[in-house]
């Protein structure tokens, strides 16, 4: 089973990163619990996600008033992908976007990134309408081989905004050397990423934060087959 989980701090919120952590570390434990409880992937569904939602904003509410401030000084997006055998679950707050392929080279995302009322604002999983904004889907039968999760400093580069597609140049290097890495080249290939993300040529076109999280159970075996 794969659980991939990001989530974006608004620039404007002072504990934004202490909120995007909670975010992701609350949603992965719910959903072990979930597991370890004889719960399958297929039923984590939409009533789950917004019992995790309801006890993360409790959780912020708790540590805004230790500090004295706001929940929304917590202020973040959430994406996760949960993925086992041929059942995926997508869950998004906000903006950024998550990318799916069941084809080699061809991929699809499942949510548009959210906008707010205003330019360059989306809302937010500290917000108290969160709940109205999550978005949820659950596939059964569906072999995800590939998956990319990531926040909204790459969806510009990373999604064709005219004809609304994932676009496909951007994903395919990434994914084409991970099928073939070996386990001892990993941090080869995340100081690669990271020297790639931190490039003048995409800095040039975003200077939002950057998190990109990559996938595959393709290997270079599989590929060739």
């Amino acid at each position: 089973m794969l659980l991939a989980a990001a989530s974006d701090g608004a620039g404007s919120a002072s504990r934004s990163d202490v909120g995007s952590e909670l975010a992701c570390s609350m949603f992965a434990d719910a959903v072990e619990r979930h597991l370890k409880n004889g719960g399958s992937v297929e039923e984590l569904s939409r009533e789950f996600c917004e019992t995790w939602l309801g006890r993360f904003q409790r959780a912020v509410r708790t540590r805004a008033a230790k500090a004295g401030c706001r929940s929304r000084e917590f202020a973040c997006t959430f994406l996760a992908a949960v993925i086992s055998g041929e059942t995926a679950v997508f869950v998004q707050i906000g903006d950024g976007a998550i990318v799916c392929s069941e084809k080699e080279g061809v991929y699809m995302w499942e949510f548009w990134p959210q906008q707010g009322e205003y330019e360059n604002t989306t809302y937010f999983a500290t917000q108290s309408s969160a709940k109205k904004f999550l978005q949820h889907s659950v596939h059964v039968g569906r072999s995800c081989k590939e998956v990319a999760v990531f926040t909204d400093g790459l969806q510009r580069l990373a999604l064709h905004y005219q004809t609304k597609t994932a676009y496909e140049p951007f994903f395919r290097p990434f994914f084409s050397v991970l099928r073939k890495l070996e386990t001892a080249q990993d941090n080869r290939y995340d100081d690669s990423l990271r020297g790639f993300l931190d490039s003048g040529r995409v800095n040039e076109r975003t200077d939002d934060d950057k998190t990109l999280v990559l996938a595959t159970r393709i290997d270079a075996r599989e590929e060739r087959s």
